[in-house]
């Protein structure tokens, strides 16, 4: 049941912090605040807000881990594997790369046979290969002692076990208190999702609330927290993500570079050990960062900067702002393109880049119906945005825009390649494309042993699992995304 806020008001304990309500009726909008300053109008209307005052009690203080546990989390995270077991897969992995690319030499008088499947296996590989090229050049932004003021916007929806662990988490990362604010956005939860946003409020008073009392999507949660943002630079958190100490610093780095306008911080999935499907997206987490994420860095175009850990300069969002909400698909407005759009509007005039020590861990789908949702969301949002970066990335760097053009046309075709190599090829001809077989098996055992090599985490193989659910079951997706571009629902649990 949704929290009732006249309840939470009547709360009033002599001692107790302070608290304002900034309500506005038309906009069913409030703003909670504390120590900072109270808005003096709706973000939205710009009416003049009505105002209730009253006291809280102290909360209780949550669990925040010490130094030591967030030590071990990381030696965890990033320990040495056999270098035995490494050198005898590498040795498979190569032999297979060689194995694929033999074959494609040796039936390039057949491509007429599969013409689509031979000669997109060939481009295929060659992307990944390339992408691996690239980012052993990456270069992370150096420390440069950089402390600008900070606004961390933390959009959430249905979010009462982990919301308030976010917030301690982001308090403790160690960014001067003087310089850091947090936003927090309950997006019409149904559950006490406020209720936890305020008893972390109590404790520390630069944390503002904004609440929505019925939905209104991931765009204007961003939206109305930038908006009353006092940072320079905006920090985008999802609510089940988790900041690691001195991530906030390093992440603000690169922005000594005034043509930087946008950050990507690192992102490990929290839950990794959980089960087969938390392991797989570790590893596929870790290749989208560490290979794709790094690439695209090197020449200062990183296509997506992340909802979970990523950071704006302030002023170039404000200056899409207007566009990016009101944004429309078929002549319907859409709400869930939220990262990727917002990263192509200020990319079009600004560098985007990656910082692979600016850590934070996040919180994957559990089960396979929530992985599911979010893979749909996922690529109706890629649906959404290649055509408006198509309009501009010729301009950049030959590199990343012909990689660009590239991938923006493999995900639609894979299926159909798909089918025909793995399906259609054995009911014809009464064999399998070798060559297509092959060369995924040896990519993803590349990328799969390049993450247990920096990370020594055991369940490199779910690496295999992503790729075998990829390209029979979800890979599908993106023909029902066009269909379904409408959807607007944003949240995995929402």
């Amino acid at each position: 049941m949704q929290t009732n806020q006249a309840e939470i008001l009547k709360n009033a304990v002599h001692g107790a912090p302070s608290l304002r309500r900034c309500r506005c009726v038309p906009c069913s909008l409030s703003v909670y605040v504390a120590a900072t300053p109270a808005p003096v109008a709706c973000p939205y209307c710009q009416r003049s807000l009505a105002v209730e005052e009253a006291r809280r009690p102290l909360a209780p203080e949550a669990p925040v881990p010490s130094a030591a546990e967030v030590k071990a989390r990381l030696l965890k995270l990033y320990n040495q594997p056999p270098k035995a077991a490494i050198l005898l897969i590498g040795t498979v992995a190569v032999f297979l790369l060689a194995a694929a690319v033999f074959l494609q030499l040796r039936n390039a008088e057949n491509y007429w046979y599969q013409p689509m499947v031979s000669i997109y296996s060939l481009l295929a590989g060659l992307f990944v290969v390339s992408r691996f090229i690239i980012a052993a050049f990456y270069v992370p932004p150096p420390h440069a002692g950089f402390e600008p003021t900070i606004t961390v916007l933390v959009p959430c929806m249905n979010e009462e076990a982990v919301v308030r662990q976010t917030i301690e988490r982001i308090f403790a990362a160690g960014y001067p208190a003087a310089k850091l604010e947090v936003v927090c956005v309950n997006d019409g939860s149904t559950d006490k999702t406020l209720e936890e946003m305020l008893a972390a409020q109590t404790r520390h008073p630069n944390l503002v609330i904004v609440d929505f009392e019925k939905n209104r999507g991931l765009c204007h949660a961003w939206g109305v927290a930038t908006r009353i943002a006092r940072g320079e630079f905006i920090v985008c958190v999802d609510s089940d993500t988790f900041v690691f100490p001195g991530s906030l610093r390093k992440l603000v780095q690169a922005f000594v570079d005034p043509a930087v306008g946008g950050v990507s911080g690192h992102c490990d999935v929290e839950n990794a050990s959980t089960n087969l499907l938390t392991q797989m997206q570790d590893v596929r987490y870790f290749f989208s960062y560490k290979i794709m994420k790094a690439a695209e860095s090197v020449f200062g175009a990183v296509s997506c900067l992340p909802g979970c850990f990523s950071a704006y300069r302030r002023v170039c969002v404000l200056h899409v702002l207007d566009g990016w909400l009101n944004s429309t698909v078929w002549g319907t407005h859409g709400n869930y393109a939220d990262d990727r759009s917002l990263t192509n509007r200020i990319l079009k005039d600004f560098k985007i880049v990656y910082d692979d020590e600016a850590l934070a861990t996040t919180i994957a789908p559990e089960s396979w119906r929530q992985y599911t949702r979010q893979q749909l969301r996922w690529v109706r949002s890629y649906l959404r945005e290649i055509w408006r970066t198509g309009k501009f990335m010729w301009r950049k760097h030959p590199i990343p825009a012909l990689s660009w053009y590239a991938m923006m046309w493999m995900p639609i075709f894979e299926p159909v390649v798909m089918l025909q190599a793995l399906v259609l090829g054995p009911i014809i001809a009464g064999t399998v494309t070798a060559s297509y077989t092959i060369g995924v098996l040896a990519i993803t055992l590349v990328w799969s042993l390049h993450f247990w090599a920096l990370t020594g985490r055991r369940w490199w193989w779910g690496g295999l699992v992503f790729t075998t659910s990829y390209i029979v079951f979800y890979s599908w997706q993106i023909y029902w995304a066009f269909l379904t571009l409408r959807g607007k629902k944003w949240g995995t649990r929402g």
